[in-house]
């Protein structure tokens, strides 16, 4: 299972939205009501659009901000210590919705199949990838914290370990039916979560409903007394049991780390393809193609 490092999201998450009390919050708050306020106040000839002058001012500005934010992102990746992670990352994330805003007004709120509303939608979606980024670097480190319970993932899989040997021991006292039962169910393999079932959970799914069932299969040994008694069946139950429970709570981890990973695999592709259509965009604009 391939292991995510979480210790530099830890400290991030409890102040990045409200930096400095929010500085970010309210640059980014000013920036857009200004926007708005320039965009209300034009006078065009005919509907509001990009080739205004109004229009070109907010298009460059717009510009500006996406070229701006890719740069930050790669900057905020060299920094060190909590501090600055914090007010890079607010920044981005103020400055990534403002974008959003600004972009809009400068095409008017028009879309039509070209180029220029391709680098529109590109953006939105850049923002929308970026905001569920935030989310998961807000949320997900709280919700790790909480679900493992003061263990780490090392104790817990050395926990695993030892609870994998006992319910082999335990089901040396029953039937090979039984026994093989088990041993399928404790295979090494079953802990083990791709980065695709740990986003969508089809495969974790029938591992668990496979535990739920040798769990219901062990118990219905204690209906039929000759076959074992109570004080041999309790204890594997009990076993398999934890087993489940603890595996539930390795797998949360594990699916924490792979969202907050795997949602950068998408947005630093959408984000050099915004770069490469708004390039196109502009050149597109000034030489009238």
């Amino acid at each position: 299972m391939t292991r995510f490092s979480s210790a530099a999201a830890l400290p991030i998450h409890r102040s990045f939205l409200v930096w400095r009390n929010g500085i970010y919050a309210k640059a980014a708050l000013l920036l857009t009501a200004s926007c708005i306020l320039l965009y209300a106040l034009q006078h065009p000839t005919g509907p509001a659009n990009g080739g205004t002058a109004v229009g070109y001012f907010l298009g460059t500005l717009a510009a500006i901000l996406v070229l701006w934010l890719a740069w930050f992102g790669i900057r905020r990746r060299r920094y060190g210590g909590a501090g600055q992670l914090e007010g890079l990352l607010s920044a981005h994330v103020y400055f990534g919705i403002a974008l959003m805003i600004v972009a809009t007004l400068h095409a008017g709120f028009r879309l039509h199949w070209n180029v220029h509303s391709l680098t529109l939608v590109l953006l939105s979606l850049v923002v929308a990838s970026g905001m569920f980024g935030s989310y998961a670097f807000w949320r997900y480190p709280q919700l790790m914290t909480q679900n493992r319970a003061s263990a780490t993932l090392t104790s817990m899989t050395a926990e695993l370990a030892t609870l994998d040997l006992r319910c082999r021991q335990l089901a040396l006292l029953f039937p090979d039916d039984i026994m093989s039962l088990v041993h399928e169910t404790v295979a090494p393999g079953t802990a083990h979560f791709g980065m695709a079932d740990l986003v969508w959970g089809r495969r974790h799914n029938q591992v668990h409903r496979n535990n739920l069932a040798a769990i219901a299969r062990v118990q219905t040994q204690l209906a039929d007394r000759q076959a074992a008694t109570p004080s041999e069946v309790l204890p594997l139950v009990q076993s398999l049991t934890q087993r489940l429970i603890l595996m539930e709570r390795m797998y949360r981890d594990w699916r924490y780390r792979a969202l907050m990973l795997q949602w950068r695999a998408i947005h630093v592709p959408l984000t050099i393809g915004l770069i490469v259509a708004l390039a196109i965009h502009v050149i597109v604009v000034f030489y009238d193609w």
